[in-house]
This record gives C-alpha cells, sequence and structure tokens, in this order.
C-alpha cells in the first residue's frame, strides 16, 4: 500500500511531464543523434530504470528462496528426527510384550503382597 502511495503521485507527474514537453529537440548520444520530445525521453529512461529495479529485486528474492528453501528442507529433517527419537523412546518405555506360545493373552498382574502387621 505505501508502494501505491509513493509510486502512483510520481507516475501522475512523469506523464504529465510528458504531456507539457511535446517540442522535439536534438538528442546527442555518442555518435548517435535523433530528434525526440524531452516527455518521450523521459518516458524511456523511467522505464529503463523500472526495469533495472525489477531485475535488481527479482535477484535478490531468488537467494531469498533459496534461502526459504533451504530452511523448509531443514525443519523436515529435524522433525524426521524427532518423530524418530520420540519413536524409539516409546518403545525403550514399554518395550513389546514376549510373547510365550499364547498369541493375544497378556501376562496376569502379579498378585499383590500380603503382610502380616499387628494390630496396636
Amino acid at each position: 500500500m505505501v508502494r501505491l502511495l509513493v509510486t502512483l503521485p510520481f507516475l501522475l507527474i512523469l506523464i504529465i511531464f510528458s504531456a507539457c514537453n511535446q517540442e522535439p529537440i536534438q538528442i546527442w548520444f555518442l555518435d548517435w543523434g535523433w530528434k525526440s520530445s524531452v516527455g518521450v525521453l523521459t518516458l524511456i529512461v523511467a522505464a529503463f530504470f523500472f526495469i533495472l529495479g525489477a531485475v535488481s529485486v527479482w535477484f535478490a528474492e531468488l537467494r531469498q528462496r533459496g534461502r526459504a528453501r533451504r530452511a523448509e528442507q531443514q525443519v523436515r529433517t529435524l522433525e524426521e528426527q524427532i518423530a524418530e527419537l520420540r519413536r524409539q523412546q516409546a518403545e525403550t518405555l514399554m518395550p513389546p510384550p514376549a510373547s510365550g506360545g499364547l498369541v493375544g493373552l497378556e501376562p496376569a498382574a502379579p498378585a499383590p503382597v500380603q503382610r502380616d502387621v499387628p494390630l496396636s
């Protein structure tokens, strides 16, 4: 939004300037010469620098995208490592039941220990 608030007035001033300066003048660049209005020359220069700015932003964005892709890959790798560690921890805390020949039966719970405690 801020970019739009800066760009629109600039473009409006540029278009008004180009419309007001339509007298052809002789323009020279090294050995090349041509007749053009100052307004058209201004529009050509503005378009050139707009394209130059767009290309520079594009290159910066490519670098950012590469960094983002590497970071996302690292996050996926770390998440896989966390899942593996949690799986290993669950196996360590709850080892699989030993099968003693009877499939589907769980081992019986140990009988409670009864102690003879004198009543006082």
